[in-house]
């Protein structure tokens, strides 16, 4: 069950108080959606060879360490946040994931997955394959290619996503996301598995 202080309209009114300067509104902000964020994060969190070197708790504090970058946003609603939150581990993940890359050039490279919330092929590959196909992915399907942001990275459900997609100004219903996903899949696998190459709509 929702508590007062973490229904959307709470956070929503949290995140315009720190927008205008309430360093207090987002402690309340961050007590009420840390274990939110903390399961999202347990989604998306990185692995290496079984061992687990970014765990889920350290990912949501780097992500708290940003969010000074995104204070001026014109906060709207819990689904925006999330979808901005989304963004921001994705490049945390990224960003981790290359510095591990960096130390082990010169020997021999492990993968760095994603650890899945459900057993999926896609879920089982290096998250940089992931990230360089995404943005060739989003120049010809950029809604689609926020389905997979929220859903692979962000770790965020199916009607998570298309309420965050909707909050940031994007016609999308749970409906559309699904179908979305079914298609950014199969898009990505075969860019993954065969680069260079797309699959066909």
């Amino acid at each position: 069950m929702t508590s007062p202080e973490s229904n959307p309209a709470t956070i929503t009114r949290w995140l315009k108080q720190w927008k205008g300067g309430d360093s207090g509104a987002l402690e309340h902000l961050t007590s009420a959606i840390y274990q939110e964020l903390r399961r999202l994060a347990a989604i998306s969190f990185l692995s290496e060879s079984g061992e687990r070197t970014l765990q889920p708790t350290a990912l949501v504090h780097e992500l708290y360490l940003r969010l000074d970058d995104v204070q001026h946003f014109d906060w709207q609603s819990r689904g925006q946040f999330m979808a901005v939150a989304a963004k921001m581990m994705r490049n945390i993940l990224v960003d981790h994931a290359r510095k591990r890359r960096a130390m082990k050039r010169g020997g021999g490279m492990e993968r760095t997955e994603q650890q899945p919330a459900i057993k999926d092929a896609l879920l089982d590959v290096d998250i940089i394959v992931v990230h360089e196909a995404l943005d060739r992915f989003e120049v010809d399907y950029p809604r689609q290619s926020r389905v997979v942001e929220l859903r692979f990275f962000g770790g965020l459900t199916s009607e998570e996503t298309a309420e965050a997609l909707r909050a940031t100004g994007v016609d999308s219903s749970l409906r559309t996301v699904e179908r979305d996903w079914k298609f950014a899949r199969a898009w990505l696998q075969n860019a993954v598995t065969h680069p260079g190459a797309s699959a066909e709509r």
